[in-house]
């Protein structure tokens, strides 16, 4: 569960190196409050987990699990979100696919207009 946890603070640290890239000085809120945030947000998850970790009780430990697992998807998920954002490639698709989208929108229009 520790790599687990490991693998969350990095990364929350991945995310706020593209939101860096990503936003520049226009980031909301500000780098150095976003840094603080951060290292409050690794901070209490490690707290969390080690009040769990050595305390007696594993009383509640599908819900320790439960929430780095959580947290494992959410982060994850956010730095692909990311990534798409950074990346040209996955800017092009998207306005590819939107394009794309848009042109049988266009064609549908037209049949469902020809029919009536």
């Amino acid at each position: 569960m520790e790599y687990k946890l490991f693998g969350v603070s990095v990364l929350i640290l991945i995310i706020l190196g593209l939101t860096l890239l990503k936003d520049g000085e226009k980031m909301d809120p500000p780098l150095r409050k976003r840094i603080v945030i951060d290292l409050t947000t690794i901070a209490l998850f490690w707290i969390v987990f080690e009040f769990w970790h050595f305390s007696n009780s594993r009383a509640y430990e599908n819900e320790v699990n439960w929430i780095i697992n959580g947290s494992l998807a959410f982060f994850g998920a956010r730095m692909i979100q990311l990534i798409c954002q950074v990346n040209p490639m996955f800017q092009e698709l998207v306005n590819y696919l939107k394009s794309k989208s848009s042109k049988t929108d266009v064609i549908e229009n037209e049949s469902t207009e020809e029919n009536k």
